[in-house]
């Protein structure tokens, strides 16, 4: 990696993948701004209604903090369901205006080991409240488009994560 360019870490894999436990240890290890959309979203909405307005305010928020953190010259680590490609080039995008580079992490995590950890009872203020959150988890999953031959990545085993196999894996010793 360049280390002179700061550099945007994007998250892909299913809710419960282990997506935020990577993104803290990499804001640990490295020092990088930790942006993630669920904190964010409580952050905003008291009672959040996860409607696409909703939605949308929320990665609002999320890309103008990532522009302006990227322009500084920081790292930053977008903690948030990329999991389309569409979401991932708007993100991209951002790099390419600020002169930043994207790490794609692509956190991956069996599939049913992934929902236990989703629908855990501690994670409720982060399900909306007409649907299930097995329903929401299958609804994130089976939307998931795997990275695009174009997309460099690096894997991420979620059943390994902590901070001496995060360090490992992007270098950051």
């Amino acid at each position: 990696m360049n280390k002179s360019r700061p550099i945007l870490y994007l998250l892909l894999g299913y809710p419960g993948a282990g997506k935020t436990t990577t993104a803290k240890i990499i804001s640990q290890l490295s020092g990088a701004e930790h942006l993630s959309s669920d904190s964010t979203r409580l952050d905003l909405f008291k009672n959040p209604t996860f409607n696409q307005e909703e939605h949308r305010k929320l990665y609002k928020k999320l890309d103008e903090l990532a522009e302006r953190f990227l322009r500084e010259g920081k790292n930053v680590i977008y903690d948030a369901n990329l999991n389309r490609y569409q979401h991932r080039q708007e993100k991209y995008d951002i790099c390419r205006k600020t002169g930043a580079q994207p790490v794609l992490l692509w956190v991956r995590t069996p599939r049913q080991l992934a929902k236990q950890r989703a629908t855990h009872v501690n994670r409720q203020p982060l399900w909306p409240d007409n649907e299930t959150s097995e329903a929401m988890f299958e609804r994130i999953a089976n939307v998931i488009e795997e990275p695009h031959v174009n997309e460099p990545y690096i894997q991420i085993d979620g059943t390994k994560v902590s901070p001496e196999y995060i360090s490992k894996q992007l270098d950051l010793i």
